[in-house]
């Protein structure tokens, strides 16, 4: 439940119109509209926040805490919300803010069989439920989904980011929607040499 005092400091800092839902935490803000991976990361921008990454076991139970606690755990293994995390052009997943490897640090990251990278396409990282656990999957980064936004990191490693993200624009083959993925999401996937 929402309480006064929140609604109230919601509206006084201008988040509530700027479509994340209110909540007790001041670290994560998660958005109420769904966008394409790099409009997500903007309209974090603008708002002063960052899109969320996880660097640590703690930053990971947090964020599950955060979703939980607000009942905004992703309602099916189909749904997700966008994080920082990136493929680069070297085949690499960095959190792009960070400039940190997704992974290090982190214990049971990625869902099992992810990343997939289907079609040779998917290369921005969305938080998602697969029935047990909240995990990583990598996903069509011009697909619209949900984004969780955190305060800038004060501490830490810190990244410029890329030049050009125009490479993530890509979009899943001939539109199929989120359905098209594998009916069998335990298969593991082995990258092609």
């Amino acid at each position: 439940m929402i309480s006064n005092f929140n609604i109230v400091f919601c509206v006084l800092c201008g988040l509530c119109a700027s479509g994340f839902v209110p909540t007790v935490y001041s670290t994560y803000m998660l958005s109420i509209e769904a966008l394409n991976w790099t409009d997500a990361k903007e309209a974090c921008n603008e708002a002063g926040l960052e899109l969320a990454s996880v660097i640590s076991n703690e930053e990971r139970d947090n964020i599950e805490k955060f979703l939980v606690e607000n009942n905004q755990k992703p309602v099916d293994k189909w749904s997700g919300y966008w994080l920082d995390g990136i493929r680069y052009p070297n085949g690499t997943f960095y959190w792009d803010t960070t400039g940190t490897e997704v992974g290090d640090g982190v214990e049971n990251g990625f869902v099992l069989g992810e990343p997939s990278n289907a079609y040779q396409k998917e290369h921005c990282i969305e938080l998602k439920w697969d029935d047990v656990n909240l995990g990583w999957n990598d996903y069509f980064c011009a697909e619209k989904k949900r984004y969780l936004c955190q305060n800038p990191r004060k501490e830490g490693p810190k990244s410029e980011g890329l030049d050009d993200y125009s490479f993530l624009d890509v979009r899943n083959p001939e539109n199929l929607s989120d359905h098209f993925r594998d009916p069998f999401p335990r298969r593991i996937y082995f990258p092609r040499l």
